[in-house]
């Protein structure tokens, strides 16, 4: 099986959150040949790796250790409240106004969370919401946008799990309309597409190369084989895949990377046979990187199946959410899963509202590499106080509220705004 090499200089990495464009993804230069074959259980495989003619480790690890337990950390809302363009002003005419506000898939609870959210601060400024219910079909997400169209509606937020191109038609229907339109989710390509100003994302980027070197710092620099768990057809995908390779090439320019993909409609029954299969047939491997959270649960059960509990821990996991949280907090999933990255879904949900406001109150849109959340990266040390806690504070709530002149909530009223009611913890 060919394979691609690459010759990288050391270099000290330092990690900042919060300024790096969600959209930026990073070039892997050098690359020469790959080859592919089919998977076991219906996935993909690629396989690529990278060498140095030197034996010794070329990262800082312990730059690259620091950088992983910054991003551990509680984050803070005067990190990003920067880039969020100050403060909308008086929004009382958006009062009796109404909002449609369209999940990606009203299947993925991080999804729905999000919406929620959306809702929630909505209905603080006086907008009259509606959450569209949906399995993630266009000709759902086209019903929903018609219906906001014909019914009267001043705005629609559409995201999470979601490419707008595939409804360009009816959005552009909408918008032609007067309608207001934002998104969560969409690279910049899409967004541009669908003349969609207001856009939102994460930074998918950053999460990657934070997982390589988290990775590599646990391996005190020494090359490893590693396999991703991908879904190509997932629009951020391609962000994360080049970032890993690029970062492994920079910090660990031995270690080897296999790619096997599955794509999301066939996690359930797709995802632990491609892993039992992709490390019996490397049987070195000693790093997972699944790139959805989403596929956790069938990533450990063909990590048991191939009998590498004791050998193989997973990394990067993107999205979160309680259910998966909660997995790092036992074995056997706390003994594998060294990180779980993502942002929050209320607070995204909130900063897409904001966007919304901005559209309907004739402001310049957050721009894209500013209009992000914190992706906090949640490791078998942190996991029991994020599950209890929600993991992101409070002072969020009131710095978004502040933006959109509404009062700060204090108390259970504050704590219940930060955790969807209750929505977002759990127990261990």
């Amino acid at each position: 099986m060919e394979r691609f090499r690459t010759r990288r200089n050391p270099r000290k990495a330092r990690v900042a959150i919060g300024v790096l464009s969600a959209g930026a993804a990073l070039a892997l230069a050098a690359c020469s040949s790959s080859s592919s074959s089919s998977a076991a259980a219906g996935g993909s495989q690629s396989t690529s790796g990278s060498s140095s003619s030197s034996g010794s480790a070329s990262a800082d690890t312990a730059a690259l250790a620091d950088g992983v337990t910054k991003a551990a950390a509680l984050p803070s809302f005067s990190d990003y409240a920067a880039g969020y363009g100050g403060k909308v002003g008086d929004v009382s005419n958006l009062k009796g106004k109404k909002l449609m506000i369209v999940p990606g898939s009203s299947a993925l609870a991080a999804c729905t969370e999000i919406a929620q959210a959306a809702a929630a601060l909505a209905t603080d400024v006086g907008m009259k919401p509606t959450i569209f219910a949906n399995q993630g079909t266009t000709a759902e997400h086209n019903t929903a946008i018609e219906n906001a169209i014909h019914q009267g509606y001043a705005a629609i937020d559409l995201g999470c799990a979601y490419d707008p191109t595939t409804n360009a038609p009816a959005l552009a229907a909408a918008q032609k309309a007067g309608l207001a339109v934002s998104i969560y989710g969409a690279t910049q390509a899409q967004a541009k597409a669908v003349n969609v100003q207001y856009n939102n994302s994460d930074p998918y980027t950053l999460d990657a190369t934070l997982a390589v070197d988290q990775a590599v710092s646990q391996h005190n620099g020494q090359p490893f084989d590693a396999v991703a768990i991908t879904s190509n057809a997932a629009s951020a995908t391609a962000q994360m895949e080049a970032a890993i390779k690029a970062e492994l090439a920079k910090t660990c320019p031995k270690c080897t990377l296999t790619e096997v993909n599955v794509e999301v409609p066939k996690w359930a029954t797709d995802v632990s046979g491609a892993v039992s299969s992709a490390l019996l047939q490397h049987p070195n491997v000693s790093v997972l990187f699944p790139d959805y959270a989403g596929m956790m649960t069938y990533v450990l059960q063909g990590i048991q199946t191939a009998h590498k509990t004791g050998s193989v821990k997973a990394y990067l996991n993107f999205g979160g959410g309680t259910p998966f949280v909660k997995i790092q907090t036992a074995d056997p999933g706390k003994s594998i899963v060294q990180s779980d990255i993502g942002g929050y879904p209320p607070w995204t949900g909130y900063l897409m509202f904001l966007q919304t406001a901005r559209a309907l109150e004739k402001l310049p849109p957050i721009p894209y590499d500013k209009a992000i959340g914190p992706n906090r990266i949640i490791t078998p040390d942190n996991a029991v106080d994020v599950l209890q806690t929600g993991g992101w504070g409070t002072g969020w709530v009131n710095g978004f509220r502040e933006l959109l002149g509404l009062p700060a909530l204090s108390g259970s009223a504050l704590t219940n705004a930060s955790t969807l009611n209750g929505a977002m913890v759990g127990s261990v």
